[in-house]
């Protein structure tokens, strides 16, 4: 698909929004094809950190192809086949057990913004913009995507957001929990590279029995797998990497951990 480009990068897998002409707007197509790149992301064993941008620096994504909805969301029964392309992209960033980090440049609205807030991390350079349009636009914003905007950004923030329609800046992003970093628009890609680096010298396993615990703890109470999180923690001290974690601190020297 050359709207949605794929970049192998040593431990780093890229995932490009490429539709700068309408400021990486995602059409069907795109949001159809995030699912399959984040699966393969995740099958490949080399991949330890995926990261999702938009193409240049005009935008990290600006939503939904509006364009597209005259035929594809003009009625209940068609926007209900359009909401389940977008919840399957967003569930499955969401649910990768690989993390998911956004480096956003420039705008990063409506759908643009719902995809950054299901990452794990997100880092804007200083002149990104944030906001979430539905209320001008006269759609719905979905459960799972006000719960997300509730877990990151808390219930107060979300209320204003989807309720004014308003875009942020970065630093406003920042102290709301919108963003982790706020960086110099020059220095976001060097900075995000190693962000992401660090995360991918750290033990995998640990990472992946992390996230796990964090997202069951998002849980409804009822709904909490306790023990997928045990199994993945006990997996931790079963595994090599612990041994060579514990080596390498007595031998005072950098691990080099293989996920296994």
């Amino acid at each position: 698909m050359e709207k949605l480009l794929v970049n192998y990068d040593g431990p780093l897998g890229w995932l490009i929004f490429n539709n700068p002409r309408k400021r990486n707007a995602l059409n069907l197509e795109m949001w159809r094809g995030i699912p399959e790149i984040i699966h393969k992301f995740n099958e490949d064993e080399n991949i330890r950190v995926i990261i999702l941008r938009g193409a240049g620096t005009e935008a990290f994504a600006s939503g939904a192809d509006i364009s597209e909805f005259g035929e594809l969301r003009s009625s209940l029964a068609t926007s209900e086949r359009y909401n389940r392309a977008t919840e399957e992209a967003f569930s499955a960033i969401k649910s990768s057990a690989k993390p998911v980090i956004a480096m956003i440049h420039g705008f990063c609205v409506g759908g643009g913004c719902a995809i950054a807030l299901q990452c794990d991390l997100r880092v804007a350079s200083e002149e990104a913009r944030f906001g979430i349009p539905a209320a001008k636009l006269g759609i719905a914003y979905g459960y799972e995507a006000v719960k997300q905007l509730v877990n990151v950004a808390g219930a107060p923030f979300a209320k204003e957001m989807l309720f004014t329609g308003r875009v942020y800046d970065a630093e406003t992003a920042l102290r709301m929990g919108l963003i982790h970093h706020k960086v110099p628009t020059l220095e976001l890609e060097t900075f995000t590279r190693e962000y992401v680096l660090t995360i991918a010298r750290n033990a995998p396993l640990t990472i992946r029995s992390v996230k796990m615990a964090v997202e069951e703890y998002l849980k409804e109470p009822e709904l909490r797998d306790l023990h997928k999180v045990e199994l993945e923690m006990a997996r931790c001290f079963d595994s090599q990497d612990y041994q060579e974690g514990y080596r390498a601190f007595l031998e005072k020297r950098k691990p080099r951990f293989q996920g296994k």
